[in-house]
């Protein structure tokens, strides 16, 4: 969110560069908003299909290589189809709709309040990453720029992806946070609970 929210960052710096001008440079940006709308619902089909960390990482990864081959940008229509239709889709795999329904997998107890940490994150990569990318600008070019942010993507949260994200805590052998494991007699059949009717159960630590 964080590379993607420092587009305005080059719109004067291309007008120069290439002597484009600035409604055509906005394009690109108005073709990626509508591409990454329309295209939510069929990475969401995929999610279902093939699980939410494949979809996610595989986006990441697109996401961070089209990144740093923006820094190649040497055309408005280059721009428009790698910005605009590559990032844009790719994006969708990795947006707040994806990460917030595996989250939710995870937690029953505490969901809202981790839901919330999660759609926090992709302001505070905006707010981190937009600030650096200005300075990074000022040190150096907006090509060296957007290969710095590519390997960002490429070296954090790919690597974080891979080793840490689960679809489900099942994978783990264990429950969502909140829900009691239930469990099993010398039948294989499920005990009943012993304790009174209201009285709050204990959480499962998802970790």
């Amino acid at each position: 969110v964080g590379s993607r929210s420092g587009f305005g960052l080059f719109v004067k710096i291309w007008e120069k560069d290439f002597g484009w001008d600035r409604t055509d440079i906005a394009v690109a940006f108005v073709v990626g908003t509508l591409v990454s709308g329309l295209s939510q619902p069929f990475l969401g089909r995929l999610f279902d299909r093939l699980g939410g960390r494949k979809v996610i990482l595989v986006s990441l990864v697109v996401f961070g290589v089209c990144t740093i081959l923006l820094s190649l940008t040497f055309n408005l229509l280059f721009l428009i189809l790698m910005y605009g239709v590559v990032m844009a889709v790719a994006m969708s795999g990795g947006s707040v709709n994806t990460t917030a329904t595996l989250v939710a997998r995870w937690f029953r107890q505490k969901r809202a309040t981790a839901l919330g940490l999660s759609i926090a994150g992709t302001s505070a990569g905006a707010l981190l990453l937009v600030p650096f990318a200005a300075y990074l600008l000022d040190l150096t070019s907006w090509r060296v720029v957007w290969v710095v942010m590519g390997g960002i993507i490429l070296v954090t949260a790919v690597p974080l992806t891979f080793f840490i994200l689960k679809d489900d805590p099942s994978d783990l052998g264990l429950q969502p946070d909140g829900v009691e494991p239930v469990p099993q007699n010398g039948h294989g059949k499920p005990q009943p609970s012993s304790a009174p009717e209201g009285t709050p159960r204990g959480s499962s630590n998802v970790w």
